[in-house]
This record gives C-alpha cells, structure tokens and sequence, in this order.
C-alpha cells in the first residue's frame, strides 16, 4: 500500500500520513466542488459605527469596468467578472492555479441606509463600500383617525 503524505500550503511535505477514511472522503470530494465550480467567492468584512455601514471586499485582478454595485431596497449586489486572458500559444504551463471567472455576492443590509450618498472604492484588488446610515427612524407607528 502506498502512503499518502500531505503537502502543506507553503510546498513543504510532513512526513504525517493523513489517511483517514473520513477525511479522505472529505477531501476528494472538495476537490471535485472545486474543479467543477465556476464561480468565485469573495472574502468580504462587513461592520457598522455609528455613522456607517463599511463593506470591505477582496477581488483580485478585478477593474472598475468589469464591477456591477447596486442596491436594490435593504439589498447590496456586488458583481464581478475575472476575464481570463489570452492563452500564450506554444507555451509549456507546468501550473496553472489561477480561476476566472464570476463574483456574485448579494446581502441584506442589517440597517437602513441613505442610498444617495454611497461611495464606493477600488484600490489593489480591495473594495471598500462606504454606506452612510438614513437618518430617521426605522419604523413608525401610524395613528389611527376616527371620522
């Protein structure tokens, strides 16, 4: 039987087996999701103060000509799409680990937000969308006339 040895993100072998039937199981099949999944997830932190909404995306190699930003009611969108570049012909590739491809990535906004003074930035490959809280209250209770 031959032993499988784990490569670490770094390129490094341990010398730790790490067959387990579980796992293994676990891992073949995050391969498989990953080789047939088109599209790309974008890390992305989103935290409030008391003036703000702040929402900071990763998206590398993504150009300000190829990023869609709306918001539609209480929902972001954030589309994205990495074009793959032209293939260099007579080219030995001994890797190729680079995905292209769609982002996509919609969320409620967990406060309302005051839609006309949204600004949003591109700087290496980090987007940084800065939504201003609406002033006002968020809900209102409604009288009731009699006539």
């Amino acid at each position: 039987m031959v032993a499988l040895i784990r490569r670490s993100p770094n390129g490094t072998l341990t010398l730790e087996p790490f067959f387990h039937p579980l796992s293994l199981l676990e891992e073949v099949e995050e391969m498989a999701r990953a080789a047939f999944d088109t599209s790309l997830t974008m890390k992305m932190d989103m935290f409030e103060d008391k003036n703000e909404l702040v929402i900071k995306a990763e998206l590398p190699g993504i150009r300000k000509k190829d990023l869609d930003i709306s918001l539609d009611g209480d929902v972001l969108k954030i589309k994205a799409e990495k074009k793959e570049e032209k293939e260099v012909k007579d080219a030995t590739h001994y890797t190729r680990e680079r995905r292209f491809g769609r982002y996509s990535r919609y969320m409620t906004l967990p406060t309302r937000v005051d839609a006309e003074n949204i600004s949003a930035t591109l700087k290496k490959g980090l987007l940084e969308i800065r939504l201003p809280k609406a002033e006002g209250p968020e809900s209102k209770h409604i009288e009731v006339k009699v006539k």
